[in-house]
């Protein structure tokens, strides 16, 4: 705390300097064009020093706060935040509303200067109008403010009530959203709880944070299962979770394991979307040792409106067929990013720099073709009938065949292989064939509906005579 404070002493001292002596221009009336860059400027050193002055104090009592209960609860985690102690967790609409505001009052701030500099170096420079998007961005970051600004008004401080803290590795995360829908959601509320393992890397300008989706369940309620409450709206949550998954875990201050729950629905005006941050840890209830032969309930696997797999009846059992370009939007990114690196990769090579910068950017223009090739042609059959099951993988319908009998089957199951986004963003899944001598096969590859990847592998466990042998993502409605 006391290193933070020190490191924002000169970025407030500076700033209130600045604002002193921009305000004393402009009142004694001699200020002109400089006054007012020097008033930006102080504002924002200002605005930067005193806040993260303010967080350092603020982080400081919240973190002896913790420490406390760690030593109270030292074999109980889940009791050393106080919201989760209580089993009420607020969401971070609020939180992400402030955020949003600093963030684009501080962009719009710095990038105000520009609009004095670029139309005098644009006189003599075109091509210095590019500045402007600066300016343009912090627009967007306004919008998005102001957005969430509505998006909290319009559904007030929700919360997350738990039946039971907290939430059990192997058991359930059970409880009720508490809410305010001015308008009803007519296609229901879509609810998602997320596994993700949050890594943060270098450090001052070098620094990012990599959010990895490690487990993702999720179910839709209908909107006869949503009922009123004296606050508002109250919306059941009930999921199941696996038992070989992470609990929640702060191993560092730049590696931790987070579980999110969040809430979706489209209702006239902004769109709902709370996050909350919710405590999952093993205990008690957690199987010490599941035993692998047992099989569990799991509730049953409902076909989605819209496959992007066509199934087919044919005399030798069923044919899943992956076709190409399933996912269009991934495929164009992954092709934008093949344009970058391959036009980066010829660049760097035609002005000569040391060679290992080009060979660095070729062989991530490699990597990336090779993606792109696989997101627009690749294609996957599987044939499941006759005490065989059949996988053909490769491009455009082509591949070698390969046979298996059922009883080299072990099991079928889905993996989470990449991702867009954040821990918010879109898991894309891989069906998994794992036999019995312990290799495995890809049945299917970069499935983005997890509806539809449920149902798929329950339908793939059917025909092949296999039955879930590990708890299962799923609801109790």
């Amino acid at each position: 705390m006391a290193f933070l404070c020190l490191f924002a002493l000169p970025f407030a001292g500076f700033g209130l300097f600045a604002l002193s002596t921009a305000l004393r221009q402009l009142l004694s009336g001699a200020g002109h064009s400089q006054s007012w860059l020097l008033l930006i400027f102080g504002l924002v050193f200002s605005g930067v020093g005193f806040g993260l002055i303010f967080a350092a104090l603020y982080g400081s009592k919240v973190a002896k706060r913790e420490q406390r209960q760690q030593a109270e609860n030292p074999a109980e985690p889940w009791r050393w935040r106080e919201d989760w102690a209580n089993g009420c967790i607020v969401s971070k609409i609020r939180s992400n509303m402030f955020g949003a505001w600093i963030f684009a009052v501080l962009w719009n701030l710095v990038s105000l200067p520009i609009f004095f500099f670029v139309p005098q170096e644009a006189a003599k420079k075109p091509v210095a109008y590019i500045g402007f998007v600066f300016p343009i961005a912090g627009v967007f970051l306004l919008i998005r403010a102001i957005r969430q600004t509505l998006a909290y008004r319009e559904f007030g401080r929700t919360c997350f009530e738990m039946a039971s803290v907290p939430g059990v590795i192997g058991g359930e995360l059970k409880g009720v959203i508490q809410a305010r829908f001015p308008h009803s959601p007519e296609h229901g509320v879509h609810l998602r709880l997320t596994c993700v393992h949050r890594v943060t890397t270098g450090s001052g300008d070098n620094q990012s944070t990599r959010e990895n989706i490690l487990w993702r369940g999720e179910f839709d309620l209908s909107p006869a299962q949503i009922y009123p409450s004296p606050g508002g709206t109250t919306i059941p949550v009930n999921f199941r979770i696996p038992s070989d998954l992470q609990p929640s875990e702060k191993r560092s201050s730049r590696d931790e394991i987070v579980w999110l729950l969040e809430a979706l629905a489209d209702v006239p005006g902004v769109n709902y979307h709370d996050i909350f941050e919710v405590p999952v840890f093993r205990t008690q209830q957690t199987p010490a040792h599941p035993e692998p032969d047992t099989v569990v309930a799991v509730p049953v696997a409902i076909r989605p409106p819209a496959l992007t797999v066509t199934i087919t009846q044919t005399a030798a059992g069923v044919e899943f067929y992956f076709p190409a370009a399933r996912n269009k939007g991934f495929a164009l990114w992954t092709t934008v990013f093949l344009l970058i690196f391959g036009s980066a990769a010829f660049f760097l090579f035609y002005v000569h720099i040391p060679v290992v910068f080009p060979l660095a950017f070729g062989f991530f223009a490699l990597l990336m073709f090779y993606v792109t090739v696989q997101m627009w042609f690749g294609t996957t059959r599987v044939g499941i009938g006759n005490g065989t099951l059949l996988v053909q993988d490769g491009l455009l319908g082509g591949g070698k065949v390969r046979q298996f009998a059922f009883s080299e089957l072990a099991s079928i199951a889905s993996k989470i292989t990449s991702q867009q986004g954040d821990a918010t963003g879109t898991p894309y899944y891989d069906i998994e064939l794992n036999l019995r001598s312990g290799r495995k096969v890809t049945l299917g590859r970069t499935i983005r509906n997890k509806q539809e990847v449920d149902w798929l592998i329950e339908e793939m466990r059917r025909l092949a005579g296999l039955q879930a042998k590990a708890m299962a993502a799923g609801t109790v409605p």
